[in-house]
């Protein structure tokens, strides 16, 4: 906030992220990374660095305990993050296209690990109960107990949330789904795959969807499986 009472840019590179922040035909047309902008915005050389995050020796060796109790028996260890919360629920990729991936992988001899939040409980109770090949991990695990579970996972499939933040810090193979936010603000570090709905969304950067269909409905299953 400026001397003026208002939020005023310090510079051209500031004053690009602000219109973008009150414009969404200015946000839609971006084509920077968040990192790219704000290391504008800091004049920082443009090396971009990995994010970083030290999950506690004693935390990881809590969830490997958990990890001997699901009996990962495959090789390959897919994680599905269902949640995203509920601040803003459009981003997420509807459950039935959930149940459709889970129903393609049982034949790919992988290990799959339902991750999710405490808004997801019943909702991972209930698909892991249909799907006992799928492996509940829990929905109340704190942070670092999270982020060990992802930790786990060679490849994360996950909407645009934090578990998506949390694997890029773990370096993790990250297959991302997208509509109504900016795929090109998501940077992945050249570990990741971004699928973006091929339908345009009508609802950018809006809690709820308002369509008859929303956009993530159109990333189909075999889309995800493809990738993964």
């Amino acid at each position: 906030m400026s001397t003026k009472g208002f939020v005023e840019p310090v510079s051209s590179a500031a004053n690009e992220w602000l219109e973008m922040s009150a414009f969404d035909d200015v946000k839609k047309a971006n084509k920077k990374s968040y990192q790219e902008i704000i290391y504008n915005i800091l004049e920082l050389e443009p090396e971009i660095y990995n994010p970083v995050i030290n999950i506690p020796e004693i935390i990881k060796n809590k969830i490997k305990s958990l990890a001997d109790e699901w009996n990962l028996s495959a090789a390959k260890t897919v994680g599905l993050n269902i949640g995203v919360g509920i601040k803003w629920p459009s981003k997420g990729w509807p459950i039935n296209r959930w149940e459709q991936l889970i129903e393609i992988l049982k034949k790919k001899n992988l290990n799959l690990l339902l991750l999710g939040g405490p808004e997801e409980k019943e909702l991972i109770a209930s698909i892991s109960e249909r799907y006992n090949y799928a492996v509940n991990t829990g929905t109340d695990n704190s942070l670092m107990e999270f982020s060990a579970i992802i930790e786990l996972c060679d490849v994360l499939v996950t909407a645009d949330s934090l578990a998506l933040h949390i694997g890029t810090a773990l370096e993790k193979q990250i297959i991302v789904l997208f509509g109504p936010t900016s795929s090109n603000e998501i940077y992945l570090y050249g570990k990741g795959e971004k699928i973006i709905s091929p339908k345009e969304c009508k609802c950018y950067y809006k809690r709820f969807c308002t369509e008859k269909e929303s956009c993530m409905e159109k990333i189909s299953a075999q889309m995800v499986a493809d990738s993964i």
